[in-house]
């Protein structure tokens, strides 16, 4: 469902300590409570500065205004994170686990052979990466899925397709128990995708092509 403001900071769905070991709870803390909410923060302000109260949270982050270029990218970015980090955080189960088979999983396996290719896929889009940024798998309708890649807090075109799993690329997501080590970190994320969510936002995505 589309989200307007004043945008909430959402609660995340499992403790700080749930995912060790696989990530520490001050990783988690800073990277929700402090990153991502501050952000939050900057959006409502953001939001309210320049009269942008009525617009969506998808519509800020994609949307140019008649605004001053510098305002505009402050405005992009923090919209653009909040969108990015709500998807990233909904996306994590606190159980580690092989993937289920179900229609996202069989897509997957069609277009890259195995999940352990499309998981080796990830991990080049993750070393693709200069800088910061994400990696997203996402679904074209009734067209299947493919990996993209987006740099900073830039969103994919949400007009043409649905966002089914973002991974952040950021240091801040796994700096420090994965240091530079950037397929460590693709294989911990890996694990412990919450495939249900991923399913759920894949079925919506044909459900929506199909009205279409």
């Amino acid at each position: 469902m589309e989200q307007y403001f004043p945008f909430q900071t959402s609660q995340l769905p499992y403790s700080y300590v749930a995912l060790m070991p696989h990530c520490d709870a001050n990783t988690l803390y800073y990277h929700h409570d402090k990153y991502y909410a501050e952000t939050v923060y900057e959006l409502n302000r953001l939001a309210v500065r320049h009269r942008l109260t009525d617009q969506s949270l998808s519509q800020l982050a994609t949307q140019d205004y008649n605004i001053p270029t510098a305002q505009q990218n402050r405005l992009r970015n923090a919209a653009g994170a909040v969108y990015n980090h709500q998807l990233y955080f909904d996306g994590i189960s606190c159980k580690a686990g092989t993937p289920p088979f179900n229609r996202l999983t069989e897509v997957i396996t069609t277009t890259y052979g195995s999940m352990a290719q499309f998981q080796q896929l990830l991990t080049e889009a993750a070393e693709s990466i200069t800088g910061s940024g994400w990696v997203w798998l996402v679904a074209e309708g009734g067209k299947g899925v493919h990996i993209a890649t987006t740099i900073n807090n830039e969103v994919v075109p949400l007009t043409s397709v649905t966002p089914i799993l973002i991974m952040d690329m950021w240091e801040h997501a796994y700096l420090t128990l994965d240091h530079f080590d950037k397929p460590s970190y693709v294989s911990t994320w890996f694990d412990l995708i919450n495939w249900n969510r991923a399913e759920e936002r894949y079925l919506s995505a044909l459900g929506s092509a199909a009205v279409g």
